[in-house]
């Protein structure tokens, strides 16, 4: 049981994780892609003032390892890059012709000089009075390879202590569950207050303890009122069989004596068949109807 149940956790938190590591992945996408529109912004302006790109390598607007940007002239070369970048274009012809009817993002499985992964968002600027083409990008091995399974990490670790709190509950609720006994009535589940489905379980098995409590002290009942019907039939029974044995004197006393014995004995056939057919009743759902 404790197996199918690890086996199963282990698969509803990889489900939860592989969601929430989606779930985040897109996300941060979304963010790095609004990140990326805003310098490109603050780049392009910089560009179109006469700025290098060169200089902001270690600035504000380019991260040394973690973005970078690039000015491409409308024949394909390198006029600025920020380091470590180099002279090599990150688009190509078609992607140059591209940019010229409007922006769009590029995802790259490597980049000169970073080796990672990058997403860039590419957009036309103007550069000493004529077109060129600015590509500004950041790594997403940063942003998304790490954050991602760091998250996975924390559901899984969030759903192992959610289950363990849980599990925790049901324990205790078992051990109490092993220590009550029929001597010991009154006890009840300790229920712990979540306000969940535990708690309505809980609730739910301190209501059927309870009825069935209630039950076995209406069988008590009925066990110690059926002693005591049948004792008085008895006792007169026997006290009749005596008399017959030891103190009857003639035949008029004898006969006298049994018929009272056998009018008792009528008696506890009587009381017999009444407990036979309450017991029948009991174990076939057949209804009584008392009369009084």
């Amino acid at each position: 049981m404790a197996a199918a149940f690890a086996v199963a956790m282990a698969l509803v938190l990889a489900g939860t994780g592989a969601y929430v590591y989606a779930k985040l992945g897109s996300d941060l996408s979304h963010a790095l892609d609004q990140d990326l529109r805003v310098r490109a912004q603050d780049l392009s302006a910089l560009v179109a003032g006469g700025g290098s790109l060169a200089g902001e390598s270690a600035g504000r607007l380019v991260e040394r390892g973690e973005s970078f940007g690039q000015v491409i002239s409308s024949r394909g070369t390198v006029v600025d890059a920020s380091r470590p970048l180099g002279g090599r274009p990150l688009l190509d012809r078609s992607e140059l012709r591209r940019v010229l009817k409007g922006s769009f993002f590029v995802d790259r499985g490597s980049v000169p000089g970073l080796n990672e992964p990058a997403r860039f968002l590419a957009t036309p600027v103007r550069r000493h009075g004529g077109r060129a083409v600015l590509a500004v990008g950041a790594t997403k091995g940063t942003k998304l390879l790490v954050a991602g399974p760091v998250a996975l990490v924390l559901a899984v670790v969030l759903g192992y202590l959610l289950a363990g709190t849980g599990l925790r509950a049901v324990e205790v609720m078992r051990r109490r569950a092993a220590e009550i006994s029929a001597d010991r009535r009154g006890e009840r589940l300790p229920v712990p207050a979540s306000g969940d489905e535990l708690e309505r379980l809980g609730s739910t098995l301190n209501e059927m303890l309870a009825r069935l409590e209630a039950a076995l002290e209406r069988e008590r009942d009925f066990v110690a009122e059926a002693g005591h019907e049948l004792r008085t039939p008895l006792a007169l029974l026997r006290a009749e069989l005596d008399f017959a044995l030891h103190h009857a004197d003639s035949e008029t006393e004898l006969r006298e004596a049994l018929r009272e014995a056998s009018a008792e004995t009528d008696r506890l056939v009587q009381l017999a068949g009444d407990l036979l057919l309450i017991a029948s009743s009991d174990r076939e759902g057949l209804s009584l109807r008392l009369e009084t």
